[in-house]
């Protein structure tokens, strides 16, 4: 009985003496954008576009195989149709093939098989294929879109994790210094210093308050961030998910516009998706005009009848759908004659080509447009970025000098109260500069064709 309960402990220690598993190692930016145009649900949705744009490409592709269309049939009863033995003439039948279902009845098999194979179709075939083609390069580079959406959409939430994750590591310090300051008042108006006056300990007091609630916003902007590259890059809730830490580098220098707008122009996927949308259209255009023609093909086909209880007749003057054995193959013509149908047909697909035209047109106008706000506000940022940079240094030595003074009772605490504030504000600002520098710098990628 003593067995069970030592293979318990023995098996227990040797759990409890196992390694724990390795911490998941932390994503850098490159890998949770490679997650996110990976596991991004608006991606997945793109490629089952592109690959329904292939199927149809391929079904146009397969349009000139044979088309086969084949009957098979067993019926019965069938009538009796046989002839009398040593019959000199088709009247001279059997009592039971007088009537129809006299006699000896019997089953009946059918096989029949029709062929049409396309040689010519004045065009329709070759349209049809180049409307194909721009149609699966659209849905390519709609693709691009939503990979370089998702890659964005993670980008901006990796640097705001970073940013509140900075934010909440200067208002820490923040929070470390006006603490010393606090217990310095309470020091001093516990001895009853003219250095201080409840008034200004109340304004710490408030101070305090308020870089707590800083606090508290930048806890919720890192865990909000998170939960974005969570699900961007499809993270499942039970999986861990650790972010590398970074500092959120220096704003990046200005581009050249001229550069950047011929970039984009080239390599912009909703450029190239209105170039396609336009060559689909105007070969779907010649698609319809060939329509007015007929389409040349070789047609062919078989047919096996077989009946038990019929006879057939060995003459050529007899028709006998009971047991026949026959094959043909022709060259044919096939088409209708709904020509105003058609036409207007026509017209419908030459509207349709000038409103992509139009639609080019607008693309490449809300490119040049998304790419000139990308260059400002990456200017506008790098410019409060350095401002904001200067501003906190000058903040923090105003703080350093202003707390120095009030703890060897040269300064007033309203000072001490005043210069940490500024800092405060000044780095909170940095931060966010900072922060919209990388955004602006990550949009002006995006309009240039991909990150």
């Amino acid at each position: 009985m003593r067995a069970p309960f030592v293979l318990v402990l023995v098996a227990s220690a040797a759990f409890a003496q196992a390694p724990p598993s390795p911490a998941p190692a932390p994503l850098t930016l490159p890998q949770l954008q490679e997650l996110a145009r990976k596991n991004d649900p608006r991606t997945g949705i793109a490629r089952a576009q592109v690959d329904g744009a292939r199927a149809k490409r391929d079904e146009i592709y397969w349009s000139l195989f044979p088309q086969f269309q084949t009957q098979l049939g067993v019926g019965g009863p069938t009538p009796e149709a046989r002839l009398n033995p040593g019959a000199r003439s088709l009247l001279d039948v059997t009592p039971g093939s007088h009537c129809r279902f006299c006699g000896n009845v019997g089953i009946g098999l059918l096989a029949n098989i029709s062929m049409t194979l396309p040689i010519y179709t004045f065009g329709k075939y070759t349209a049809g294929k180049t409307a194909t083609d721009h149609l699966v390069g659209a849905m390519t580079a709609l693709l691009q879109r939503a990979s370089d959406q998702a890659t964005f959409d993670v980008t901006k939430a990796y640097w705001g994790y970073q940013t509140a994750r900075g934010a909440h590591d200067s208002v820490v310090d923040v929070r470390k210094k006006l603490e010393e300051a606090k217990q310095r008042a309470k020091k001093l108006l516990a001895e009853e210093s003219d250095q201080i006056s409840k008034a200004d300990a109340m304004k710490l007091d408030y101070l305090a308050e308020e870089i707590e609630a800083r606090t508290a916003e930048a806890e919720k902007g890192a865990a909000l961030a998170l939960m974005a590259i969570r699900l961007i890059t499809g993270t499942p809730p039970e999986q861990t998910l650790v972010v590398a830490e970074e500092k959120l580098p220096p704003p990046p220098a200005q581009p050249n516009e001229d550069e950047v707008v011929r970039r984009a122009l080239e390599r912009r996927p909703e450029a190239r998706a209105a170039a396609d949308q336009v060559g689909a259209r105007r070969a779907l255009v010649e698609v319809e005009k060939a329509k007015l023609y007929p389409d040349v093909a070789v047609v062919g086909g078989a047919t096996f009848a077989y009946t038990s209880s019929a006879d057939s007749p060995d003459t050529p003057f007899a028709y006998n759908p009971y047991n026949q054995s026959t094959a043909f193959i022709a060259l044919g013509v096939q088409g209708t004659f709904d020509i105003p149908q058609k036409l207007a047909r026509i017209r419908q697909a030459e509207a349709e080509l000038n409103d992509a035209l139009a639609q080019q047109r607008g693309a490449e106008q809300l490119i040049r447009l998304e790419l000139r706000q990308a260059l400002g506000d990456l200017q506008e940022a790098r410019i409060r970025a350095d401002r904001y940079t200067n501003e906190t240094a000058i903040g923090k030595q105003l703080a350093v000098q202003a707390a120095l003074a009030f703890d060897s009772g040269l300064g007033e605490a309203r000072e001490l109260l005043e210069d940490t504030l500024l800092w405060a504000r000044a780095d909170g600002e940095r931060f966010k500069a900072l922060f919209d520098a990388q955004i602006a710098w990550a949009s002006v990628q995006k309009a240039t064709g991909g990150l």
